[in-house]
């Protein structure tokens, strides 16, 4: 496991900024991690989910791990 994928295996045991459909988001020392919900392939918008819980993901550099068989996506500066 990289760094990256442990410091956000250690924020997901933290409390979550917010809740939406798809998914749960979490704050970490690298940035924003959207955790999906489940793993169906259906066509997911993680960015306009989020700005239901004011968080504004348009200018974030994006990364997609999976940890423990979960999707992860990190959004970054």
């Amino acid at each position: 496991m990289s760094i990256s994928e442990d410091i956000l295996s250690e924020s997901l045991k933290g409390e979550p900024v917010g809740e939406t459909v798809n998914f749960v988001w979490f704050i970490s020392e690298i940035g924003i991690i959207a955790l999906e919900k489940d793993n169906n392939e259906h066509e997911k918008f993680p960015e306009k989910e989020a700005l239901k819980i004011n968080l504004d993901l348009c200018k974030e550099e994006v990364e997609y791990y999976f940890i423990n068989e979960k999707k992860l996506i990190l959004y970054y500066s």
